[in-house]
């Protein structure tokens, strides 16, 4: 499974507020139109951690799902 680009990612997380968990990312992505290659990187993230923003998020996309 390939990343996300970075833009993409940006783009389906814009509402969300940070801190916030996997449930939420996978929730705010899909209701911004999110598809499966977006959703199953944000999937893969492990469960019970809190990400303070973008950066932490694709930080940690990016190093589950190399390029």
């Amino acid at each position: 499974m390939s990343q996300p680009d970075r833009d993409t990612l940006a783009h389906h997380l814009a509402e969300v507020e940070y801190p916030c968990g996997r449930e939420e990312l996978l929730r705010r992505a899909a209701a911004a139109g999110g598809g499966d290659a977006l959703l199953g990187p944000l999937g893969a993230l492990p469960p019970g951690v809190d990400y303070a923003g973008l950066d932490a998020v694709w930080g940690a996309v990016s190093s589950a799902h190399p390029a």
